[in-house]
């Protein structure tokens, strides 16, 4: 008997929680539609402005990046393609030394 009078005051409590927040929750509700409905809306001021000048810097200095890895790109390709060069010619050098060896004995 006495277990189920604490589980029915604990069912009880409970269903007056829900009920208390479901009661707020309504009552903040109709606060907020009143606040709007008895908000008077006016136009914006003649101070609203688009901050596109910090974006336009940021855009710019993006580009300048860009084109620095590019330069940099450019200049790795470049020093590449003449330690290639500067290999097909030290292979060469070594053939002939190494003919010019063979032919002196």
């Amino acid at each position: 008997r006495v277990d189920q009078l604490k589980y029915d005051v604990q069912h009880l409590q409970t269903a007056l929680r829900n009920f208390q927040h479901r009661r707020y929750l309504r009552e903040q509700q109709e606060r907020q539609r009143e606040e709007l409905l008895a908000r008077t809306f006016t136009t914006n001021d003649a101070d609203t402005t688009i901050p596109i000048d910090e974006t336009l810097q940021f855009n710019e200095s993006l580009q300048s990046a860009h084109r620095g890895m590019d330069e940099l790109i450019g200049s790795g390709t470049s020093i590449l393609a003449g330690l290639r060069d500067q290999r097909v010619t030290l292979k060469g050098t070594h053939k002939k030394i190494l003919d010019v060896a063979n032919m002196l004995g």
